[in-house]
């Protein structure tokens, strides 16, 4: 039993990854994550920007709008440098030759970073720097083009608004009129207008006028805001410390690991990404593979090759050796996108390497439950595909059971976002508890430590889901597999898995 089961696996195995189609899906994801990069990282270098000007009315906070859309796009240009330092310069040399520059490139983000990349002079005298520790054959570095231009504001639209008018405003944002930004004439794309009076909560607020640009309005309305309560601090202490009273700080925050009674660092992260890109790539796997044995089981219906199949070997031989062979054929395809991702990785940095590896090294604490929900929710929706294949006779029939059993076993997509922001949650434990649902949920919860019991007890479901469906799907393809009687509906499919239905 045994030799015939796994002769029908690897027939099926190599059946699969012969095909053209096979190796077409190999290269395709990789392709089209390659491309997706490719294309995020030349809209945001090709972003149009900002032209904006601030009609300061009250005075007093035009200066705080201007600070921001510096500090905005100073960030921007520390944080493209700080990606091309870790790309071309050793870090062990930039450590050693330039603390201060590899303290910078860290946290890019961080306000302390920031102020001093602005004051320093921008990424000009940081560039300088740094060259001299590039790698052979470094490319140029680019500085991103900004996102938000701030001009003066012309003298006609001050007066206007002065007025409480808006002729000249609709000039400038249509384009009737120009103002000069990046050393030639623009349409302005924002007005910001201070009126007199303004008080934030009291009904005296800035005004934000744009045609066809809202990328900015958060940006304006923090600079306000953190303009506002300064201004007010201010007016409580003498006026000779008043220059001593600033909202410009940066807080130092540590994430701690209650598990490991440490700081989260770097590779924690890493840690936690890995699970959750595992249970993507069970759906991505599950669904192309499966797919491709729906079909397969189809084809060999119509041209009796299962007849074939039948006076060699019992339909549970059939069926087991043909999950086998999917899940062989799901492993290989797995290891496919390994290797060619390896193969990207090292192209575009020798650093992203040493991530990988991180990753790797992190995932193997949880690699015994990762195996156990990965490969039984393979075998889950690879049984449910060829339980349906085993009921149709044509691919058409087979459309009308698969679009319901689709939206069902997609439906965690929809609530990945209300997981991840509580994944210990009352919401992500009922929904771990939902047999189908739970290997994927539970690879997605896994970095976050959930309770042992839990990990455990859901391992268990998993495991007794995999068998139960398994064996029900072995009665249904045992009884439909040589059938070309009009297929059953989806609930009657659903009853006969459950068992409500003689088999």
């Amino acid at each position: 039993m045994i030799r015939r089961t796994l002769l029908i696996a690897w027939q099926e195995f190599v059946k699969y990854v012969t095909r053209r189609g096979f190796l077409i899906s190999l290269l395709m994801v990789p392709a089209i994550l390659a491309l997706s990069i490719g294309m995020s990282s030349f809209t945001a270098n090709h972003a149009r920007t900002n032209v904006m000007t601030v009609v300061d009315l009250e005075g007093g906070y035009a200066g705080a709008i201007e600070q921001a859309v510096v500090r905005e796009n100073a960030r921007r240009e520390l944080s493209a440098l700080a990606t091309y330092a870790h790309a071309n310069v050793d870090r062990m040399v930039l450590r050693r030759k330039a603390p201060d520059l590899d303290r910078l490139f860290e946290a890019p983000d961080r306000i302390a970073a920031i102020k001093a990349f602005a004051a320093g002079g921008g990424w000009q005298p940081v560039f300088a720097r740094l060259s001299p520790l590039l790698r052979a054959g470094a490319p140029v570095f680019t500085p991103p083009r900004p996102d938000l231009v701030l001009v003066p504001p012309p003298e006609d639209l001050v007066r206007d608004f002065a007025q409480d008018r808006g002729d000249a405003a609709y000039a400038y944002l249509s384009g009737g009129a120009a103002v000069t930004a990046l050393g030639r004439p623009n349409r302005l794309n924002t007005i910001v207008v201070i009126p007199k009076g303004f008080a934030p909560g009291a009904g005296v607020e800035a005004k934000y006028w744009s045609i066809d640009s809202d990328q900015s309005v958060d940006l304006v309305r923090w600079a306000l805001t953190d303009a506002f309560r300064l201004k007010l601090n201010q007016a409580l202490v003498p006026p000779e410390v008043r220059s001593k009273v600033t909202l410009d700080v940066d807080a130092g925050v540590k994430m701690i690991d209650p598990t490991a009674g440490r700081e989260t660092s770097w590779k924690d992260r890493v840690a936690q990404l890995v699970p959750m890109g595992l249970a993507f790539l069970l759906f991505m796997v599950a669904f192309s593979d499966a797919a491709l044995l729906l079909q397969g089981v189809v084809e060999e219906k119509s041209t009796r090759m299962i007849e074939v199949l039948l006076s060699c070997a019992s339909p549970s031989e059939i069926m087991t050796g043909k999950l086998i062979g999917v899940v062989g054929l799901a492993l290989v395809t797995i290891l496919g996108w390994g290797v060619i991702g390896l193969a990207m990785a090292a192209g575009f940095s020798s650093e992203a390497l040493a991530v990988i590896g991180v990753g790797l090294k992190s995932i193997l604490p949880m690699l015994p439950l990762i195996l156990v929900y990965f490969l039984c929710g393979l075998m889950i929706y690879a049984a449910i595909f060829l339980g349906i294949g085993a009921t149709t006779t044509s691919l058409p029939d087979a459309q009308a059971l698969i679009g319901p059993a689709s939206m069902i076993i997609f439906l965690p997509n929809m609530l990945i976002g209300a997981l991840v922001q509580d994944p210990n949650g009352t919401l992500a434990q009922v929904l771990s508890w939902i047999p189908i649902y739970t290997p994927f949920f539970m690879l997605v919860r896994l970095p976050f430590h959930p309770a042992p019991i839990e990990l455990w007890a859901t391992a268990g479901l998993t495991l007794l889901t995999t068998v139960l469906l398994v064996r029900q799907m072995g009665r249904v393809f045992a009884r439909h597999v040589l059938t070309t009687e009009r297929p059953p509906s989806f609930v009657g499919l659903i009853r006969q898995v459950f068992g409500r239905a003689k088999v």
